[in-house]
């Protein structure tokens, strides 16, 4: 069996607040293989971008232990870090933040390299170009700034800076959001032929159900930072179990205007992050929660095999929600 690129247990984060901390992550456990893309899906607030920046130790985890290449890196310090970081990169949803405004594309696609190949100056040219034409940029863009290219051509300056010293990880923090369709589609393209000729393995954070649906093998789901479900694709979208995922599958809105819409509807506020309930973080709102659902953490139950999800109702099989108006 392949050994994961990354393996993440038990994984907590707290941020201090004035009335006492932020539980921002909660004993989160996967694990992330060579060439797989593990979709992250949640509402804003769940947690996802703070995995991935803990994956990527750019933040340090209150608790729990991420292992990298084989190697713990917990606790590594900065100097231990710096020389991983070629191997594991992070592509952020804003490039215009991302990149410094003060230098051209050529410098900023030599920069990774400078940093951690063994190159001189006119093999960092080289690398450069040959760098700009993988993501489809024009060797002209190379002699301009950032202020002067648009935000699909920057996102693809920030993936050729990610992929420049053949990392083995990518963690790709909502990376389409800020783009219109048309630039969003080359940017997913793109992608997949990255992993297919490399053989990378991404942690795709988003929001965007459609987009994670079609670029991840697995798929995770986030309540209040919280694992409430996980599993293939293709399972978690065609037989959702988490009454969490049904309800965020529900809103999710068709490409056609036309579909009817169908959406499980749920009452109550969502529990601040500064005082968790005990058990289900879902239960104040589920309209299937029991008793039991308040008073210890649910485990992870198995659906099928390679589905599991975080639901008392699954032992009995009474997990289903009601199928709202409007369904077909």
């Amino acid at each position: 069996m392949t050994a994961p690129v990354l393996s993440v247990r038990n994984l907590v984060h707290r941020f201090p607040a004035t009335n006492g901390a932020v539980h921002a992550v909660n004993d989160v456990s996967f694990d992330i293989a060579p060439g797989e893309t593990l979709g992250l899906v949640g509402e804003s607030g769940s947690g996802k971008s703070t995995i991935g920046l803990l994956v990527t130790r750019l933040l340090s985890p209150t608790g729990g232990s991420i292992a990298f290449d084989g190697e713990d890196i917990t606790r590594a310090s900065a100097a231990t870090l710096r020389p991983l970081r070629a191997r594991l990169q992070i592509v952020f949803q804003d490039p215009w933040g991302a990149l410094n405004p003060r230098m051209t594309i050529g410098r900023l696609l030599e920069e990774p390299l400078l940093l951690h190949a063994r190159q001189n100056a006119a093999e960092r040219t080289a690398e450069a170009r040959r760098l700009a034409d993988r993501v489809r940029l024009p060797e002209a863009a190379l002699a301009r700034y950032p202020h002067e290219l648009s935000g699909g051509q920057l996102q693809r300056v920030s993936i050729a800076r990610a992929i420049a010293n053949r990392p083995k990880l990518v963690v790709l923090d909502e990376p389409t959001s800020s783009l219109d369709l048309s630039v969003r589609a080359g940017i997913l393209q793109l992608l997949d032929e990255l992993q297919r000729e490399t053989g990378i393995a991404m942690l795709f954070i988003s929001h965007d159900l459609e987009t994670v649906r079609l670029v991840s093998h697995r798929v995770i789901v986030l309540y209040l930072g919280r694992i409430a479900e996980q599993a293939a694709a293709a399972q978690l979208f065609a037989s959702p179990a988490h009454p969490y995922t049904q309800t965020l599958l529900s809103a999710h809105l068709p490409p056609d205007p036309a579909v009817p819409l169908a959406r499980h509807e749920v009452v109550g506020e969502i529990p601040s992050p500064l005082r968790l309930p005990p058990g289900c973080f879902f239960a104040g709102r589920c309209p299937i929660a029991l008793p039991a659902c308040t008073q210890a953490t649910p485990a992870m139950l198995a659906v099928e095999p390679g589905h599991h999800a975080a639901c008392l109702r699954i032992a009995d099989g009474s997990n289903l929600l009601a199928q709202p108006e409007g369904t077909p």
